[in-house]
């Protein structure tokens, strides 16, 4: 297992489990702490763009070789 996707992963997790923790205190009544609302909300914006960033190096890659093919056909 990479970095990457030990990264990627343990972050899913730690999302996951602070989801449901924010459920859990809305679902007995309890008020979920700003703090506790700022952090979830940050590692989401986290985990969407390493998501992000990862599927698109791909696409980055075939643009770059669709440019470069372009121009040698081209020039």
């Amino acid at each position: 297992m990479t970095a990457s996707m030990l990264a990627l992963t343990s972050s899913a997790i730690a999302f996951v489990v602070l989801l449901l923790v924010v459920a859990w205190l809305l679902w007995r009544g309890h008020d979920v702490p700003v703090w506790l609302t700022c952090v979830t909300t940050l590692l989401l914006a986290a985990f969407t763009l390493v998501c992000v960033v990862l599927l698109m190096l791909p696409l980055l890659r075939l643009l770059e070789m669709a440019v470069v093919m372009w121009t040698l056909v081209f020039a």
